[in-house]
């Protein structure tokens, strides 16, 4: 009855480290399995800071504005593009024209000798019984007109002017693109500000580098154009 004592005190102590022993185990595997520990939460957006960036936002170029800049300086803008088809399309009625010039300048020069007629009739005199210099010049000048007529009907440099609506789509895609992204990776700098100098100078340096593309799809447009815009308020 002892000895039966003693086995059940020990398997309930066995039990109790058992159960103890558990969820530190837990805890540890948890742990091993899910790596690191979660990085602290980032501290809360800077309430000015966003206030002063949706401002800057209101008085900065709108994307129409810096597309129709990129077509301009590109020179697919509508207008321009529509100009060329039409100046394509009505080519045909324009001659070739082609101008002809031509001059000829010239000097003959005839003696006729006739020893017979010398010794006779001119003994010591004009050795030479005919002589003749003749000068001669002419100048020609004349305009040829050719029209091809058939291209009225099939012109293939208005399919060439045709293909420059895919440069004005290519070209609106990446203004596009660069504007927005420009602007999320600004509004990220300042709802999530990088939390190491190498974060912050590198988003710095994309930043800088989306505006030069900007500014050189638009001549230099969007930068003057915001400094403008921001100097004024």
């Amino acid at each position: 009855m002892r000895a039966m004592t003693y086995v059940m005190t020990a398997v309930l102590a066995l039990a109790s480290v058992l159960a103890t022993a558990a969820p530190a185990q837990a805890q540890q595997g948890g742990m091993e399995q899910g790596g690191a520990a979660p990085p602290p939460a980032p501290p809360p957006p800077d309430m000015k800071a966003v206030r002063k960036l949706r401002l800057r936002f209101e008085r900065e170029p709108k994307v129409a504005e810096v597309q129709k800049a990129a077509l301009r300086f590109f020179k697919v803008n509508p207008e321009r593009v529509t100009s060329y088809r039409r100046g394509a399309s009505w080519k045909a009625l324009m001659p070739d024209l082609e101008l002809i010039f031509n001059s000829e300048f010239g000097t003959n020069n005839r003696k006729l000798w006739d020893y017979i007629y010398s010794s006779k009739y001119t003994p010591g005199g004009w050795p030479a019984k005919d002589q003749e210099t003749v000068n001669r010049s002419s100048i020609s000048l004349g305009v040829r007109a050719h029209w091809s007529l058939d291209r009225l009907i099939f012109n293939a440099e208005v399919l060439d002017v045709s293909s420059l609506v895919g440069v004005q789509e290519g070209l609106l895609r990446e203004i596009t693109s660069l504007y927005f992204t420009r602007r999320r990776l600004m509004t990220a700098m300042v709802l999530n500000p990088p939390q190491s100098p190498n974060e912050k100078i590198t988003e710095e340096l994309r930043l800088a580098e989306i505006t030069a593309n900007l500014d050189a799809l638009t001549g230099g447009f969007f930068s003057k154009e915001t400094d403008k815009r921001l100097a004024a308020d």
